[in-house]
């Protein structure tokens, strides 16, 4: 698994420089392709391979989408490139319903996956055709390095090729492993300098500070199989669709000590009114720090394999998706760490799509938008057949034409009403507003994000708002109902 050549871009410690210049390395020399014909409608000119990233507990706290204290250059290089999508959220509040979900293009009210214990194939996910799986069936080579499905929940009928970042050292054949028992797993728990965690809602911030080098990691384990895979693609003129899954930022926040210097607790900044009374202030500090040291660990190794496309000469007929599975909550709200919930941070994702030879590079489009649009719009941009399973999100191929076009207006996520529950909860969200409600039509929250960007004054039994709720009830209903 070792990269030399990622290597050698990897001091002991890193700098702001040391990160811009692994960000900046994969811009130079770089000519635009003629845009994909996709875009206007018509078949690409040639065919498009896609890379696919996804990032695992990755909330929008990038440099790109606008938090200038995490530094991730590698990721606001590819923004400068592509489109960024600055309300994009999940269709769901975890990991396992959210990927069931933009896998199959169907959102999790007709997928039936609503906890982490359904299998790819179970229920109504029998027949699906999934978008790797639609990819394949169409002549593309598929590939998949670690965490795209959930773990241990892969479908084999999706990949030309499916790896895990272990192999059993009896069997010799590679095994899925949880997070939690990396590094026992990988017998690196001697490099542990020093770990902890917190008595905070939610998840407790479980954090270790490494000495290794990063491809010592699953993270960097993938980076590097991600980027042995592009060379043989290159040298074997293959059409591909290469998904690599990164765990981090998913906790535990498990990274080399250099990215844990880059944020000393004391220096981070929390936004005004953010930390909520009774909260300690400190141990949200230290929180953040890690979250964003796991982000930029994560940016670094995205940099390597974003290096090796422009390297080898791929950029110019790939398409590069990056997004968060959902979203991540630090503590802004009712001292809650983590997703699960009904609140704008458990679903708000970064998503970027770069289409080579785009004339939006750079970019911004502030329309809502789903995770479960990318079926679709990868569909559209190669050209590809619509699957037999049909999809039901919408192409973002409009908005990636025209960042400022209307687009849907809105996007639907769900959320369980309590473990082993049938019924869903259900939430829109609108470029102003988010309505939730449970499953039986009670209201539960009206947030105007204009006006309070951190859910303080829930406006749902506000007189003065009962039009605007009663036009996104009626709206969000709708919606649903067409879903079933």
């Amino acid at each position: 698994m070792e990269n030399q050549h990622a290597r050698c871009n990897h001091p002991q410690s890193l700098t702001r420089r040391d990160l811009l210049t692994l960000g900046a390395a994969g811009l130079a020399g770089w000519a635009l392709a003629p845009y994909a014909r996709a875009l206007s409608g018509s078949p690409p000119a040639r065919r498009m391979n896609v890379l696919f990233i996804s990032v695992d507990d990755l909330n929008p706290s990038l440099g790109c989408f606008g938090n200038p204290d995490v530094q991730t250059p590698n990721m606001d290089g590819l923004a400068a490139r592509g489109v960024r999508f600055t309300r994009a959220y999940s269709q769901w509040p975890s990991c396992l319903p959210s990927r069931a979900s933009f896998l199959s293009g169907w959102y999790p009210a007709k997928t039936g996956v609503h906890d982490f214990s359904p299998a790819s194939r179970d229920g109504a996910l029998k027949d699906v055709t999934y978008l790797p799986q639609h990819f394949k069936n169409n002549g593309y080579y598929t590939a998949r390095e670690d965490k795209i499905f959930h773990i241990g929940k892969d479908d084999p009928a999706s990949w030309t090729l499916s790896e895990e970042p272990w192999k059993d050292p009896e069997s010799g054949r590679f095994k899925p492993i949880w997070t939690g028992i990396e590094l026992k797993t990988l017998g690196l728990e001697p490099h542990v300098l020093t770990g902890g965690q917190y008595e905070v809602k939610g998840e407790k911030g479980l954090y270790s500070v490494m000495d290794v080098e990063d491809d010592a990691l699953f993270d960097g384990r993938t980076a590097a199989r991600g980027v042995e895979l592009l060379e043989q693609f290159k040298r074997d003129g293959t059409a591909f669709f290469l998904a690599l899954g990164f765990r981090r930022p998913h906790q535990p926040w498990t990274v080399p000590k250099k990215y844990f210097d880059l944020y000393p607790p004391d220096k981070i900044t929390l936004a005004p009114g953010s930390t909520p009374a009774g909260q300690n202030e400190q141990v949200r500090r230290e929180m953040t720090a890690h979250y964003y040291a796991s982000t930029t660990f994560i940016d670094v190794q995205i940099g390597k394999v974003i290096d090796a496309l422009d390297r080898l000469g791929l950029r110019g007929n790939t398409i590069v998706v990056l997004f968060g599975d959902q979203g991540y909550c630090l503590g802004e709200r009712d001292n809650h760490y983590g997703k699960g919930t009904l609140w704008e941070r458990s679903y708000h994702v970064p998503l970027i799509i770069d289409v080579p030879g785009t004339k939006n590079a750079g970019a911004a489009c502030g329309q809502p938008v789903g995770l479960i649009d990318m079926y679709p719009t990868l569909n559209a941009l190669c050209g590809l057949p619509a699957p037999a399973s049909g999809t039901q999100g919408d192409s973002l191929v409009p908005l990636l034409e025209s960042p400022k076009a209307a687009g849907r207006g809105y996007t639907i996520s769900f959320n369980s009403e309590g473990k082993g529950k049938a019924t869903l909860s259900r939430t829109i969200r609108t470029a102003q507003y988010r309505y939730a409600e449970k499953s039986d039509g009670t209201p539960v929250e009206l947030i105007d994000y204009d006006t309070d960007p951190y859910e303080r004054n829930n406006l749902v039994d506000d007189p003065a708002h009962a039009q605007v709720r009663a036009g996104l009830q009626k709206q969000l209903r709708s919606a649903v109902a067409a879903q079933l």
